[in-house]
Protein backbone atom coordinates (compact mmCIF):
# COMPACT_ATOMS: atom_id res chain seq x y z
CA UNK A 1 0.00 0.00 0.00
CA UNK A 2 1.33 3.42 -0.92
CA UNK A 3 2.27 5.75 1.95
CA UNK A 4 -0.05 8.66 0.90
CA UNK A 5 -2.97 6.25 0.68
CA UNK A 6 -2.21 4.89 4.15
CA UNK A 7 -2.11 8.46 5.50
CA UNK A 8 -5.52 9.17 3.92
CA UNK A 9 -7.01 6.04 5.46
CA UNK A 10 -5.59 6.94 8.88
CA UNK A 11 -6.92 10.48 8.54
CA UNK A 12 -10.31 9.02 7.57
CA UNK A 13 -10.41 6.91 10.74
CA UNK A 14 -9.51 9.93 12.84
CA UNK A 15 -12.20 11.97 11.09
CA UNK A 16 -14.76 9.27 11.77
CA UNK A 17 -13.92 9.27 15.49
CA UNK A 18 -13.86 13.06 15.65
CA UNK A 19 -16.84 14.09 13.50
CA UNK A 20 -19.37 11.26 13.40
CA UNK A 21 -21.39 12.54 16.39
CA UNK A 22 -21.33 16.14 15.13
CA UNK A 23 -22.45 15.10 11.67
CA UNK A 24 -25.24 12.97 13.09
CA UNK A 25 -26.51 15.87 15.25
CA UNK A 26 -26.37 18.17 12.24
CA UNK A 27 -28.32 15.72 10.07
CA UNK A 28 -30.81 15.01 12.85
CA UNK A 29 -31.49 18.67 13.42
CA UNK A 30 -31.97 19.35 9.74
CA UNK A 31 -34.19 16.29 9.15
CA UNK A 32 -35.92 15.76 12.51
CA UNK A 33 -35.75 12.03 11.82
CA UNK A 34 -33.27 9.95 13.83
CA UNK A 35 -33.16 6.97 11.48
CA UNK A 36 -32.68 9.04 8.33
CA UNK A 37 -30.05 11.17 10.05
CA UNK A 38 -28.13 8.04 11.02
CA UNK A 39 -28.41 6.64 7.48
CA UNK A 40 -27.26 9.90 5.93
CA UNK A 41 -24.31 10.12 8.31
CA UNK A 42 -23.33 6.56 7.46
CA UNK A 43 -23.76 7.23 3.74
CA UNK A 44 -21.49 10.27 3.99
CA UNK A 45 -18.73 8.18 5.56
CA UNK A 46 -19.22 5.41 3.02
CA UNK A 47 -19.03 7.84 0.11
CA UNK A 48 -15.91 9.38 1.61
CA UNK A 49 -14.33 5.94 2.08
CA UNK A 50 -15.16 4.99 -1.52
CA UNK A 51 -13.60 8.25 -2.70
CA UNK A 52 -10.38 7.55 -0.78
CA UNK A 53 -10.21 3.90 -1.86
CA UNK A 54 -10.65 5.07 -5.45
CA UNK A 55 -7.51 7.18 -5.16
CA UNK A 56 -9.08 10.49 -4.13
CA UNK A 57 -7.36 12.73 -1.63
CA UNK A 58 -9.12 14.75 1.05
CA UNK A 59 -7.29 17.73 2.51
CA UNK A 60 -9.88 18.81 5.10
CA UNK A 61 -12.08 15.95 6.28
CA UNK A 62 -14.41 18.12 8.35
CA UNK A 63 -15.27 20.30 5.39
CA UNK A 64 -15.50 17.35 3.00
CA UNK A 65 -17.80 15.39 5.32
CA UNK A 66 -20.10 18.34 6.07
CA UNK A 67 -20.40 19.07 2.37
CA UNK A 68 -21.24 15.41 1.69
CA UNK A 69 -23.85 15.33 4.48
CA UNK A 70 -25.39 18.59 3.25
CA UNK A 71 -25.62 17.26 -0.30
CA UNK A 72 -27.33 14.10 0.98
CA UNK A 73 -29.74 16.21 3.04
CA UNK A 74 -30.59 18.29 -0.03
CA UNK A 75 -31.29 15.07 -1.91
CA UNK A 76 -33.51 13.99 0.98
CA UNK A 77 -35.45 17.27 0.87
CA UNK A 78 -36.04 16.73 -2.81
CA UNK A 79 -37.39 13.22 -2.19
CA UNK A 80 -39.74 13.95 0.66
CA UNK A 81 -41.75 16.82 1.98
CA UNK A 82 -41.05 17.95 5.49
CA UNK A 83 -43.33 16.80 8.28
CA UNK A 84 -45.54 19.26 10.03
CA UNK A 85 -44.93 20.62 13.52
CA UNK A 86 -47.78 18.43 14.76
CA UNK A 87 -45.95 15.33 13.55
CA UNK A 88 -42.77 16.46 15.32
CA UNK A 89 -44.71 16.98 18.56
CA UNK A 90 -46.33 13.55 18.23
CA UNK A 91 -42.85 12.04 18.07
CA UNK A 92 -41.93 13.56 21.46
CA UNK A 93 -40.31 10.84 23.56
CA UNK A 94 -41.22 12.21 26.99
CA UNK A 95 -38.38 14.73 27.13
CA UNK A 96 -40.74 17.48 28.25
CA UNK A 97 -42.11 15.40 31.12
CA UNK A 98 -38.58 14.55 32.29
CA UNK A 99 -37.60 18.23 32.28
CA UNK A 100 -40.66 19.15 34.29
CA UNK A 101 -39.72 16.72 37.05
CA UNK A 102 -36.28 18.29 37.66
CA UNK A 103 -35.47 21.25 39.93
CA UNK A 104 -37.61 23.84 41.69
CA UNK A 105 -40.85 25.17 40.26
CA UNK A 106 -39.17 28.43 39.21
CA UNK A 107 -36.22 26.61 37.60
CA UNK A 108 -38.63 24.27 35.86
CA UNK A 109 -40.71 27.16 34.52
CA UNK A 110 -37.60 28.95 33.28
CA UNK A 111 -36.31 25.77 31.61
CA UNK A 112 -39.72 25.15 30.09
CA UNK A 113 -39.94 28.73 28.77
CA UNK A 114 -36.46 28.40 27.28
CA UNK A 115 -37.27 25.00 25.80
CA UNK A 116 -40.52 26.22 24.29
CA UNK A 117 -38.82 29.29 22.84
CA UNK A 118 -36.08 27.14 21.32
CA UNK A 119 -38.66 24.73 19.90
CA UNK A 120 -40.61 27.61 18.38
CA UNK A 121 -37.47 28.94 16.74
CA UNK A 122 -36.35 25.46 15.69
CA UNK A 123 -39.75 24.75 14.15
CA UNK A 124 -39.38 27.76 11.84
CA UNK A 125 -35.84 27.08 10.63
CA UNK A 126 -37.16 24.74 7.88
CA UNK A 127 -39.25 27.65 6.56
CA UNK A 128 -36.13 29.68 5.77
CA UNK A 129 -34.81 29.68 2.21
CA UNK A 130 -32.21 26.92 1.69
CA UNK A 131 -29.16 29.21 1.76
CA UNK A 132 -30.20 30.80 5.06
CA UNK A 133 -31.37 27.53 6.64
CA UNK A 134 -28.05 25.87 5.90
CA UNK A 135 -25.84 28.56 7.47
CA UNK A 136 -28.15 29.20 10.44
CA UNK A 137 -28.13 25.49 11.27
CA UNK A 138 -24.38 25.16 10.86
CA UNK A 139 -23.69 28.26 12.97
CA UNK A 140 -26.21 28.07 15.79
CA UNK A 141 -26.88 24.35 16.03
CA UNK A 142 -23.53 22.89 15.02
CA UNK A 143 -21.47 25.72 16.51
CA UNK A 144 -19.28 26.21 13.45
CA UNK A 145 -17.54 29.51 12.78
CA UNK A 146 -18.39 31.57 9.69
CA UNK A 147 -14.92 30.77 8.34
CA UNK A 148 -15.53 27.01 8.72
CA UNK A 149 -18.96 27.31 7.12
CA UNK A 150 -17.52 29.28 4.20
CA UNK A 151 -14.99 26.54 3.52
CA UNK A 152 -17.63 23.83 3.72
CA UNK A 153 -20.15 25.37 1.37
CA UNK A 154 -17.71 27.05 -0.99
CA UNK A 155 -18.53 30.73 -0.51
CA UNK A 156 -16.69 33.62 1.13
CA UNK A 157 -16.85 34.33 4.83
CA UNK A 158 -18.59 37.61 4.03
CA UNK A 159 -21.36 35.78 2.14
CA UNK A 160 -21.83 33.50 5.16
CA UNK A 161 -22.09 36.51 7.49
CA UNK A 162 -24.68 38.18 5.25
CA UNK A 163 -26.72 34.96 5.03
CA UNK A 164 -26.54 34.53 8.81
CA UNK A 165 -27.72 38.08 9.38
CA UNK A 166 -30.57 37.84 6.86
CA UNK A 167 -31.55 34.36 8.02
CA UNK A 168 -31.66 35.49 11.64
CA UNK A 169 -33.82 38.47 10.72
CA UNK A 170 -36.23 36.29 8.73
CA UNK A 171 -36.39 33.81 11.60
CA UNK A 172 -37.10 36.60 14.08
CA UNK A 173 -39.89 37.91 11.85
CA UNK A 174 -41.40 34.44 11.51
CA UNK A 175 -41.37 33.88 15.25
CA UNK A 176 -42.63 37.30 16.34
CA UNK A 177 -45.39 37.55 13.75
CA UNK A 178 -46.83 34.18 14.66
CA UNK A 179 -46.45 34.44 18.43
CA UNK A 180 -47.15 38.12 19.18
CA UNK A 181 -50.13 37.17 21.29
CA UNK A 182 -47.90 34.98 23.47
CA UNK A 183 -45.22 37.65 24.04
Amino acid sequence: MADPRRKQEQAYLEAFNTYSDQLFRHAFFRLSNRERALEITQDAFLKTWDYIRGGGEVENFKSFLYRTVNNLIIDEYRKTKQGSLDEMLEDDTGELERKLSEGSVRETEEKLDETLLFERIRAHIPELPDAYREVVTMRYIDGLTPKEIAGMIGVTENVVSVRLHRGTLKLRLLCTSLYKSDL
